[in-house]
């Protein structure tokens, strides 16, 4: 009966009254069969129904005339291979869209910002509005089944990616989890990427771990890149995630980054003892100053009144990695900034000077004098946190929220990847060691030695304006799951300042780069510049360079990087941190060519 009917609608064709101007079907024999009525008639689908129009709005009609969907709608879309058809009302410039079955059911209402039934089926996604508070700011995708079913609520930051019964989607926090189409989350939504492998997964966590999952979600293997540190965590608090990096607060302090002080009173200039703090540092822990919510009453409490909340501003000391160890001051507030850094009041009583270089000077006491000191208020929020409204109000967006959350776990391990060694096979090794010659390759570069330049062109001459600090640029690549992300850090040279950088060579394909010309090799080579602790352990790759670009002066020069190398003498004789000199040649792209940086002035000939 149903392709009998079919058949039937199929001989019926659109036709137009001459004295209506309306619209109806007739027959083969241009009887007609349905009366016209409507402003504008097409013909009838495979399905047996027809588009037509009625005050400037679409409907659907069967073969006989009836409404399977009234004239409602701004457009009806055509019925896909599930029987499925997407409607569209137009409200202002805003446009609307839902879901409606062959028999003129509406599966999904029409109140949703897009719609999308993936190839595959087995679900329909879907993306409106949310009145949660915590999830204003646009719309956020959700998952229903076929028939119309909320899966998953409007939660996810982009279109889910579906295939083989499950789902990838991005969470409100930024991060990537599985949803399966019966509703149950498969992985939880805290990875930073997620890809398909073998019907399988595999992931990058918040703390750089890559994990493969099997098809049944066994986990087959887990690599933790070396390095990696759990990051500062918001904790859903959006005064936490704003505080985050305003100032000294969420960021990593080492250990001569702070300091216990004594100040003496007077005007302009006070002197400060400062003292190592009596903590159990480990190797590698660090400090954050955080906030927290607390409700004890004190002088260290920060007022937010318009979320009704106090917060206090506590140390925590972690691991390396960033595993928690416990709290090193459970209250306490920003007392004063001065010139050199900023003074925490820790549990109410004891100063700490918090530094603003983490290479301050390695040694358990010393006087310092403190300039520019100037008392800081703590009674809000805005105050005590260097906050502003704006800041807070910004992350009742959820996208930029999100986008904060996921910001504070790449720059947390910015850098990451460069703690894998690099791979060079025996023979490579064996090469390299033979044409290691220039001394660059047997000295060892320490703090001072190793800093940030900029260049300066002066027509005859050039300018080379030397920093105090090594802050070096790294682009992070994962390639399972493929995450990429890059920023730049200042680099860390231990608790003792003894940490130091070796030069380096290895293998490249790269034509562009120094030619053997010592072993006679068709052989290219890249420049390697490490930091090693201060044990003479392997720690991470700092930079690459295909080529050293000049010499001169006891410095050479790495303009691509930003990075300059300073012999010994070179640091002693200056005096000043801008060296002029004249325009130098580039080396030449050779091996070689790197005997032009001398470490020691040549002895005068007698």
């Amino acid at each position: 009966m149903v392709l009998c009917l079919t058949a039937g609608a199929q001989d019926l064709k659109p036709a137009k009254d001459k004295a209506t101007k309306k619209y109806g079907y007739q027959d083969k024999q241009k009887n007609w069969v349905i009366e016209p009525a409507f402003d504008d008639a097409k013909r009838f689908d495979e399905d047996g129904c027809a588009l037509v129009k009625v005050d400037g709005r679409y409907g659907l009609i069967d073969s006989e005339g009836k409404w399977v969907l009234p004239a409602e709608y701004d457009d009806i879309g055509k019925f896909d291979k599930y029987g499925l058809c997407e409607l569209k009302i137009k409200d202002g410039k805003a446009k609307y869209y839902g879901v409606a079955d062959r028999a003129g059911t509406i599966v999904l209402p029409v109140e949703f910002h897009s719609v999308d039934v993936p190839k595959k089926g087995g679900c329909i996604l879907a993306s409106r509005d949310v009145d949660h508070a915590s999830l204003l700011g646009d719309a956020l995708w959700g998952v229903y089944d076929m028939q119309g079913k909320e899966l998953f609520s409007p939660q996810f930051l982009m279109k889910p990616s579906v295939s083989d019964g499950n789902f990838i989607a991005k969470g409100p926090s930024g991060l990537y989890g599985v949803g399966g189409l019966d509703g149950q989350t498969l992985l939880p939504f805290d990875f930073l990427d997620i890809s398909r492998y073998r019907g399988g997964f595999r992931t990058l966590g918040r703390d750089c771990t890559q994990t493969t999952y099997t098809a049944d979600l066994f986990k087959a293997e887990s690599f933790r890149q070396p390095g990696a540190v759990i990051p500062y965590d918001p904790m859903g608090d959006k005064v936490r995630a704003a505080a985050w990096r305003s100032g000294c607060i969420g960021i990593r302090l080492y250990p001569n980054q702070i300091r216990s002080i004594q100040i003496e009173p007077g005007y302009g200039i006070r002197r400060a003892l400062c003292n190592e703090i009596p903590l159990d540092w480990g190797k590698g822990r660090f400090i954050r100053l955080e906030p927290f919510v607390s409700e004890a009453e004190g002088d260290c409490m920060m007022a937010w009144p318009a979320g009704g909340k106090s917060y206090t501003l506590k140390a925590m000391l972690y691991e390396a990695d960033g595993t928690l160890v416990g709290e090193v001051s459970d209250r306490g507030y920003l007392e004063a900034e001065c010139a050199e850094g900023v003074i925490y009041k820790a549990g109410g009583t004891e100063s700490w000077l918090i530094l603003k270089d983490p290479n301050s000077l390695a040694l358990p006491s010393y006087t310092l004098n403190i300039t520019g000191y100037r008392t800081l208020t703590h009674e809000t929020i805005f105050d005590g946190l260097g906050l502003t409204s704006h800041d807070l109000d910004r992350l009742d967006n959820i996208r930029t929220y999100a986008h904060l959350c996921t910001d504070i776990i790449e720059a947390e391990n910015v850098g990451v990847t460069s703690y894998l060694p690099p791979v060079i096979d025996l023979q490579d090794a064996k090469r390299m060691r033979e044409i290691m010659h220039p001394e660059i390759f047997h000295h060892d570069f320490f703090m001072g030695e190793v800093v940030n330049c900029i260049l300066r062109d002066k027509g005859e001459n050039m300018l080379i304006e030397l920093s105090d600090q090594l802050v070096c640029h790294f682009e992070d690549r994962f390639q399972d799951p493929y995450h990429s992300f890059r920023g730049d850090e200042i680099i860390y040279w231990g608790p003792h300042n003894a940490r130091f950088v070796r030069v380096g060579l290895e293998p490249t394909y790269s034509k562009d780069a120094l030619a053997d010309d010592i072993a006679g090799t068709n052989k290219f080579w890249s420049l390697v510049i490490s930091l090693y602790e201060e044990d003479g352990t392997w720690l991470r790759t700092l930079a690459r360079a295909p080529f050293a670009d000049f010499c001169a002066s006891g410095v050479l020069v790495f303009s691509g990087l930003g990075i300059a190398l300073l012999a010994p003498d070179a640091t002693l004789h200056q005096g000043t941190r801008i060296i002029e000199v004249a325009t130098p040649h580039p080396l030449p792209h050779t091996v070689s060519s790197l005997n032009a940086f001398r470490l020691r002035a040549p002895m005068p000939h007698r």
